[in-house]
């Protein structure tokens, strides 16, 4: 069946959000399997499996369902893949941080091992560091860095593949279904502590941009949001202010996202609030949008060429002139370098992110 359209926008179909959601989408998920000569036994004990697979919340619930030896399993692991790092990120990253802490941990009970045939290192305490890791994903993050530093020490060492990245400013230019052009400005935060990074942000945001937000005649904001910490923060702000807009969050029930995607496209609404996670999971097309504000970057660079091209989406679906050219705002500090220069390239983002750098960056297209 043809899915039906809502006025304010609806779901469009890219291909990477087929392929990734296409099939049995369950998070919660954990299979033991034992190879032998003979055979391959699928859903095997725990303690008597080969090779475990299984979701990040699928062994967390496992570890809290267990008593104090709940861990002893993890503790002989030697090849740990950790696939779609990525997509990980997008549910529950935690969960990924408390399982590298079980893993290969000294076990409780003795689950019935014969002690002798246990390797000198493992009794030493050594296991984690013999362990091999594995991490897949399709762009780096502060999150990934900070498990392979912390978490991975093997004795080989660590190797990791760097990429250099050209940037998605002219994929979002194309993007703009608009002839009148695309002014994208990135302002950069002043330098702090990682500790004050979110309140510089925070202060930021009201001063700079809560004003426009608040006295544009016109409607059609649309602010994206990376985390939802953040999203919280900046949804209070608006509240409080008396800003007239609307949610779209991971968070929100379908049809109450669909409503408000309405009252954003009639002007009822005159400020969208929408988070990076609830984008990954339903990709909605949003119609109305005259100006973006970027609250923080999006780990997905393709999502920041995405929300511009719902910029004039509307005036060129009616065949009309715009009234003036679309523009987006983006706000960027130096511990943004990883999703900043998958927007830009790698090229530009280490001159804006250079200590002698400005704090305004202005592309034309």
């Amino acid at each position: 069946k043809k899915r039906k359209k809502e006025k304010g926008g609806g779901q469009w179909v890219p291909d990477d959000h087929k392929a990734l959601f296409r099939g049995n989408t369950d998070d919660h998920f954990r299979l033991g399997i034992k190879v032998t000569k003979a055979s391959v036994r699928l859903y095997v004990d725990f303690f008597g499996s080969d090779i475990l697979v299984a979701s990040p919340l699928g062994l967390v619930t496992r570890l809290q369902e267990s008593g104090s030896a709940a861990a002893d399993f993890l503790s002989s692991l030697e090849v740990v893949i950790v696939d779609h790092a990525d997509v990980i990120m997008m549910q529950n990253w935690a969960h990924v941080q408390t399982l590298f802490a079980s893993c290969n941990q000294l076990p409780k009970e003795g689950h019935g091992t014969d002690i002798m045939r246990v390797h000198e290192s493992h009794l030493n305490g050594w296991a984690s560091s013999l362990r091999q890791t594995i991490v897949l994903s399709s762009f780096p993050s502060a999150e990934i860095n900070q498990l392979v530093r912390n978490d991975c020490a093997n004795v080989a060492g660590r190797v990791r593949w760097k990429e250099s990245f050209p940037g998605v400013l002219g994929w979002a230019a194309k993007a703009v279904q608009n002839a009148g052009g695309l002014r994208q400005q990135f302002e950069r935060l002043p330098d702090c502590a990682v500790e004050d990074a979110d309140n510089v942000r925070f202060k930021h945001f009201v001063k700079r941009v809560l004003p426009r937000l608040r006295e544009n005649p016109q409607p059609g904001a649309l602010v994206f949001v990376r985390g939802y910490f953040d999203f919280v923060r900046v949804r209070n702000l608006l509240t409080a202010e008396d800003v007239s807009f609307c949610v779209n969050s991971e968070y929100v029930d379908p049809k109450d996202s669909a409503r408000a995607r309405s009252l954003f496209a009639d002007g009822r609404k005159r400020v969208l609030l929408v988070t990076e996670r609830a984008h990954f999971y339903f990709r909605r097309r949003i119609r109305g949008v005259r100006e973006v504000f970027f609250y923080s970057l999006p780990d997905h660079a393709g999502y920041y060429a995405e929300m511009l091209g719902f910029l004039g989406a509307e005036e060129a679906a009616a065949g009309a002139a715009a009234v003036s050219a679309p523009s987006s705002s983006a706000l960027f500090s130096r511990l943004d370098a990883l999703q900043l220069e998958r927007v830009v390239g790698t090229t530009r983002a280490k001159k804006m992110v250079a200590p002698d750098a400005n704090s305004t960056f202005i592309f034309m297209a």
